[in-house]
């Protein structure tokens, strides 16, 4: 059984393109490829011309393993493919004032009930990626503005976690950062597939905050700026509990680092 759902009018547009079946999408032959695996993949395609053009990200999973359908399961409360897991977690964060990419359909194939595969579709975000925003203008801003977008970063985490939302792939290159001509900077997050509900536990929330610490290359964050994220997600917390989330973070991030290679910008 396969079937598509779609937000608002999208269905009307992808037609137009003839984009209408699981199959038009899942194997479109204009997507290009951007990243893959033996589970999934993610490719990019421009629909229409002009100032109607857009362009879209679609991941598409190819062979969900029964951990990751039993993990959707259980967070959804109901049987749940890999597409509309991705879809239901981006709608839960905007609907709650994160900014995230912007679903607009996702697919699904089931055998049985069970998944064989499926994909869901973003439109682009119009936002810079913040390893991008780094490399290129991190060593051209003042000291003050590194320390704010970083304070912002720590803020704009604990507004996720306060959600109880946990995210195990909080990385850098994972997040996304608007300026704004007011010199303020707003942050989104991608990447929302493995993606947890109703976490409190606390220490797998700091394991998000030691992910984003690893992440956080040498050559443009330096010990002091790595703390400043740690305590600006602690915000009014007691000065001991913060010292003591710090250290904890810290440890935790050596413990990614020391499992894998730190990914360049």
């Amino acid at each position: 059984m396969q079937r598509i759902v779609f937000a608002d009018s999208w269905s009307e547009f992808f037609a137009e393109a003839g984009l209408r079946s699981f199959d038009d999408f899942f194997e479109h032959l204009a997507a290009e490829a951007i990243g893959a695996n033996n589970k999934r993949s993610v490719v990019t395609f421009n629909l229409g011309s002009g100032s109607h053009g857009k362009k879209f990200f679609m991941k598409r999973f190819l062979r969900p393993h029964f951990k990751d359908i039993f993990s959707a399961r259980r967070n959804v409360g109901e049987s749940c493919s890999q597409g509309r897991y991705e879809w239901e977690n981006a709608r839960l964060l905007l609907d709650n004032g994160i900014e995230t990419y912007r679903p607009v359909c996702y697919g699904e194939e089931t055998k049985w009930g069970i998944e064989t595969k499926s994909f869901v579709v973003t439109e682009e975000l119009r936002s810079e990626c913040l390893s991008d925003f780094v490399r290129e203008k991190w060593h051209t801003l003042e000291r003050s503005q590194q320390e704010k977008i970083v304070a912002g970063l720590g803020a704009f985490v604990r507004r996720i976690h306060a959600l109880n939302v946990s995210l195990p792939d909080l990385y850098v290159y994972h997040i996304y950062v608007t300026e704004s001509a007011a010199g303020e900077y707003d942050f989104a997050v991608i990447d929302l597939h493995r993606m947890s509900r109703d976490v409190t536990n606390r220490n797998k929330k700091s394991k998000n905050l030691g992910r984003l610490h690893h992440s956080m290359l040498d050559d443009y964050f330096d010990d002091e700026l790595k703390q400043l994220l740690v305590k600006s997600y602690a915000a009014d917390s007691r000065e001991s509990d913060v010292t003591t989330l710090v250290a904890r973070v810290e440890r935790l991030s050596a413990v990614v680092s020391a499992k894998r290679r730190k990914k360049g910008y």
